[in-house]
């Protein structure tokens, strides 16, 4: 009994300490991604750029010359254009997206099929940048991550893409 007293002391005693020294700040700049899968490719978006993470709840959709256009959602009392991303990416049509992620700097949301997690890359004055080139549409960028090229998927080009077919009239 008296090694359990003394584990528990200690750990208290860890746990005092833990506030009187210096918290461990990590210097190291670093990007976060959300990775999605998108036609069976892993690609990441900036967390930056995404105000929202939802599972795609209730859909209402309309009829419209936009293909890639699924409907209007409600998000945080907004109503919210959903596009499928895997569309505007160039890959066909996904069935039924379970996911949609709302763009930071307006409200339009992007659907797709599978969620995959976060990632977390530290930045190295461009050492992340792979020499393999982007091949889809909305694709600026390819990062090594975990020693595979990972596209990623940049949400400015794809709300111009949306913003110039909505000028033109065909959204």
């Amino acid at each position: 009994m008296s090694g359990e007293y003394r584990t528990a002391t200690q750990l208290r005693q860890a746990f005092d300490r833990s506030f009187a020294e210096p918290a461990h700040i990590d210097a190291k700049p670093h990007e976060d991604f959300l990775q999605t899968r998108l036609g069976g490719d892993l690609h990441l978006i900036r967390l930056a750029d995404i105000a929202s993470l939802l599972p795609l709840a209730a859909l209402t959709q309309f009829p419209t010359p936009l293909s890639e256009l699924l409907g209007m959602t409600a998000s945080h009392g907004v109503i919210v254009p959903v596009y499928d991303l895997q569309a505007l990416l160039g890959y066909p049509a996904s069935d039924v997206p379970r996911w949609l992620v709302i763009a930071a700097t307006r409200p339009v949301a992007l659907a797709f099929n599978a969620f995959e997690g976060h990632l977390r890359l530290a930045c190295h004055a461009g050492a992340q940048r792979s020499s393999t080139a982007p091949t889809r549409q909305h694709v600026l960028e390819v990062i090594d991550a975990e020693g595979l090229a990972r596209p990623v998927v940049s949400i400015a080009s794809i709300l111009k893409t949306i913003e110039t077919m909505v000028q033109r009239g065909t959204a």
